[in-house]
């Protein structure tokens, strides 16, 4: 049986990181009923709504909930800090606190502000050496330390995109090797080679079910960084291009992929035949396309040109401006 009925975590989880992952376990161990409060932060560069549904799907035992306005966040601000976070807690907390739980010294007054007892957690870091200020730092470098909910929201996914003959999967490639980050080949060459080019208006169903299949699967490795060779978006426009309609299945796989930003590669390098290349002459028409789709979506992207190294140089350029940070 625990020992306590009711417990406290407070935190801001900006963001929530395997150091208050550790936290939080030691509370849920020592209490029947745990109560997480999301510090709801002015101009804070996460929004608190991302910041609770980070600890909701981590934690669904404990009850977590956020003070409905920003509060002072240091004593020095007024002498009736306490009072108001006293207050505050007291308001929003719907039975009284037996334990509060903490990694900061501010946990033993708050738990006295409270009529708790206090329990300090790896004050020194020695169970996880991180925090959340080291993790805004750099982002990437600290990528493991990170709970997965907040890796789903946090990665950079990229897609590279635009006619035939632009050196998408080249440059994919050349982008994942350069950032150390997995990609995504186009799934179509795939099934057009295994057909010989020879291709159906269904089997283009086929092409963007399973593309976005193995887009999912490499976004549940929770990379921070992912590299996309084209989406269900160049799908329709081919099976327009080709057919002269397209499945309502495309725009369903259309509405699910939601990338950080898009590449969308220019037609300045010659056309070179294979065989799942099919319109030489219609390059420009179809980087028109491509520009209005992503256009009438509001999707986020830049145009990259240049012939070869000057190319890739281009993107890698691009790249290192869209890797989020916080």
């Amino acid at each position: 049986m625990k020992r306590y009925k009711t417990g406290f975590v407070l935190g801001k989880f900006c963001p929530l990181h395997k150091g208050h992952m550790f936290l939080i376990d030691t509370a849920l161990s020592h209490v029947e009923q745990l109560y997480i409060v999301v510090d709801n932060i002015m101009d804070d560069v996460i929004a608190v709504d991302n910041r609770i549904q980070w600890v909701k799907n981590e934690y669904p035992e404990a009850i977590v909930l956020t003070q409905p306005h920003p509060l002072p966040q240091d004593p020095s601000e007024t002498p009736y800090f306490w009072s108001i976070w006293k207050e505050t807690l007291c308001t929003l907390l719907p039975e009284s606190i037996d334990i509060v739980f903490a990694s900061e010294t501010y946990g033993e007054r708050l738990a006295k502000e409270l009529n708790a007892e206090f329990f300090m957690v790896d004050s020194e870091r020695y169970h996880v050496p991180i925090s959340a200020t080291s993790i805004r730092a750099d982002i990437v470098r600290n990528w493991d330390y990170l709970s997965d909910s907040a890796k789903a929201d946090l990665m950079t996914t990229i897609c590279v995109f635009g006619p035939e003959s632009t050196g998408k999967s080249t440059l994919a490639k050349q982008l994942a090797e350069y950032f150390g980050a997995p990609y995504v080949d186009e799934y179509a060459e795939t099934v057009i080679r295994s057909k010989k080019g020879n291709i159906s208006f269904e089997d283009m169903e086929l092409i963007v079910r399973g593309h976005h299949e193995n887009i999912q699967s490499a976004m549940a490795t929770f990379p921070p960084i992912l590299f996309i060779d084209t989406d269900a978006i160049i799908s329709k426009i081919w099976s327009n291009e080709l057919f002269g309609k397209e499945s309502p299945i495309i725009e369903d796989y259309i509405t699910q992929q939601d990338f950080t930003h898009y590449l969308l590669l220019d037609v300045d390098l010659p056309w070179q035949a294979d065989l799942h290349r099919y319109s030489p002459n219609n390059r420009k028409d179809f980087f028109t396309r491509c520009k209005r789709e992503l256009d009438s979506r509001g999707k986020n992207y830049s145009v990259v040109n240049g012939i070869g190294e000057q190319r890739r140089q281009n993107a890698i350029t691009l790249v290192k401006q869209l890797i989020k940070q916080i």
